[in-house]
């Protein structure tokens, strides 16, 4: 919703950066900076994406053997997130185990959630060359193939990832390839990963989400858009329709991001996140009205939302509403909103009327 406008902002801040002291000039770039991670935490075009993967695979138990495992204190200590305390207990049961790789999966994979990479990868590459077990060998490539992409190498992380799928289908490893081949600005390649998932029955929110954005980024517009319709209409999910809002956005579709907000509505999303959005909308549409209105609304009923307070400031300066600008002023004097960039964005709106 943001990003339009904070390259307008930014552009208007390098046009009089002369007006601004050296402290004004940090504090503006800090206040981007914080609003671009915002941006970023909702599933904004940067591909910042495999730290989703990783996520996801956190949420849900990564080893699943079809044959019966030791009772290990260890593992139990694993499965219930303890990964520190898994590490200590697992070590000390090495020297009493029949199956010692698994212990070192298990390991590794407690490694890697910690973050100790080294010897995340040490333990993982001991269970390549040690077990004679196909599904623990697929589960060590698996494992690292996100200690890589960790470390940012995401064309070995590629590698792992395929030496996991030749041993086993996994929706989170085909899923992977996909994200990888898009960081790499490969989009035709990770297209067919993301088909997969879905071919395989295992598709959900993002998977569509995601295929579309490999469409979109090869320049096939009309299949993007036929995949993010049969996101929308299939999952609902809050999450996938902020993200495909803000998407909408950035690819000047104000009203495909419109209906996103309008269903976020119906799912009781956020009222004042849905109400921004609507009239933000509104108003890149040059909707004029239905934009004032819908942000009127919400400063009356959030008068210290002070992102909206500075998107509502953006349009109607850009419209020149002079009646609108000074009927904003009162208001802001009246909460006493004492922000910086509104502010600025009055004494720059006052010098010209």
């Amino acid at each position: 919703m943001f990003s339009s406008k904070w390259k307008s902002i930014s552009e208007w801040l390098l046009e009089n950066h002369d007006t601004l002291s050296n402290e004004e000039k940090q504090y503006w770039i800090d206040e981007l900076a914080e609003q671009n991670d915002k941006i970023l935490e909702q599933w904004s075009e940067q591909l910042e994406l495999l730290d989703e993967v990783k996520e996801k695979l956190l949420t849900s138990t990564p080893l699943s053997f079809n044959k019966k495992e030791e009772n290990l204190q260890g593992i139990n200590y694993f499965h219930i997130g303890l990964y520190s305390k898994a590490i200590e207990v697992l070590h000390a049961e090495l020297e009493h185990t029949e199956h010692s790789s698994r212990v070192y999966l298990y390991l590794a994979f407690s490694y890697l959630y910690i973050n100790n990479l080294t010897l995340s990868k040490e333990h993982f590459l001991n269970v390549v060359h040690r077990s004679n077990d196909p599904l623990e060998k697929h589960y060590a490539f698996l494992g690292l193939g996100l200690q890589a992409g960790k470390e940012d190498d995401v064309e070995q992380a590629i590698s792992y990832f395929e030496k996991a799928e030749q041993l086993q289908f996994n929706p989170d490893v085909v899923y992977n390839l996909g994200i990888c081949y898009l960081l790499l600005k490969m989009p035709n390649q990770a297209q067919q990963y993301f088909k997969e998932v879905i071919q395989a029955g295992e598709g959900d929110g993002e998977a569509y989400y995601w295929l579309g954005k490999s469409y979109m980024d090869a320049g096939e517009k009309t299949l993007a858009m036929e995949t993010w319709y049969q996101a929308v209409h299939g999952f609902d999910s809050e999450q996938l329709l902020l993200s495909l809002a803000l998407e909408f956005e950035e690819k000047n579709l104000f009203s495909c991001a419109l209906f996103c907000y309008e269903r976020l509505n119906d799912l009781g999303y956020d009222e004042s996140i849905v109400l921004h959005g609507i009239s933000w909308n509104y108003g890149l549409m040059d909707e004029r009205i239905k934009a004032k209105q819908g942000f009127q609304e919400l400063l009356r009923h959030d008068p210290q939302n002070i992102n909206a307070w500075i998107s509502y400031l953006w349009l109607i300066n850009t419209w020149e509403d002079s009646m609108a600008l000074k009927a904003a002023k009162v208001k802001i004097q009246s909460y006493n909103l004492r922000h910086p960039l509104i502010q600025k964005m009055t004494e720059k709106i006052y010098s010209q009327h």
